[in-house]
């Protein structure tokens, strides 16, 4: 039984593929088999980090979602090794007819009962990507209400207070989870980050290259740290395992 962790989020800019990568090097780092796909047909940018060697994957004919190449998409995600995890990334403009697709076709159910299970994972934001960023979510929870979701909060554009936000507590009852990432200072932690993304670098890479002083490495490595702590106490792994036990 594999692990199939999809990011899905109408609202572009708002980090899916900076969650994928820090998800996909998360499960690196601790030990986990992971392999990484992307499905974003405009940004392939999960395929630009080298070291998580994402594979690219087409789903989409123009608009609509092509049958046969999300058949094909799916063929792969079956033939995962037992306690493997998987991490899709997909674009802004994948996400109404992919949500639609998958919803119709009762694909968690599928997945489910060919020994594989889905998460679904989804951004949001403060400022002026909020009201998007939480309708994404909303209309996620209503087109899969058996299907777990992870809630990753990103502070980078704003302030949001979703602990107390009622879709909080639905969807934990749903059974869904909340990640909060930490909050950084823009002119050194912020600053250190966006370069790295930039770079298309994960973590480990840009502490070990030359592109980094040695105090802008040192907090690089706090955040790693402070991040995988987070996600750690999330029980993505523990959740994960117990559902392939």
């Amino acid at each position: 039984m594999a692990a199939i962790n999809m990011i899905l989020q109408g609202k572009g800019g708002v980090g899916k593929s900076f969650t994928a990568s820090l998800l996909s090097q998360y499960l690196l780092d601790r030990d986990q088999l992971v392999g990484c796909f992307d499905a974003d047909p405009v940004n392939a940018t999960l395929t630009a980090y080298a070291s998580l060697k994402a594979t690219k994957i087409e789903i989409m004919e123009g608009d609509s979602i092509n049958s046969r190449l999300f058949d094909t998409m799916i063929e792969k995600l079956l033939q995962l090794p037992d306690k493997a995890f998987a991490v899709i990334d997909s674009g802004a403009s994948t996400f109404v007819p992919l949500a639609a697709y998958m919803s119709e076709n009762n694909v968690a159910d599928f997945l489910k009962d060919s020994g594989h299970n889905l998460t679904l994972h989804t951004l949001i934001t403060g400022g002026q990507a909020e009201g998007d960023t939480i309708q994404g979510l909303a209309s996620l929870m209503e087109g899969f209400p058996d299907t777990p979701i992870t809630v990753w909060v990103n502070p980078f554009f704003g302030q949001i207070e979703f602990k107390n936000h009622k879709l909080e507590k639905a969807n934990r009852d749903q059974g869904g989870t909340t990640i909060i990432l930490p909050t950084y200072k823009k002119e050194t932690f912020g600053y250190d980050l966006e370069l790295m993304l930039k770079s298309r670098l994960t973590f480990a890479q840009a502490i070990n290259s030359g592109k980094f002083n040695v105090m802008a490495k040192q907090r690089l490595k706090i955040a790693r740290d402070e991040i995988w702590s987070i996600m750690d106490e999330s029980g993505l792994i523990i959740d994960a395992q117990e559902q392939q036990e």
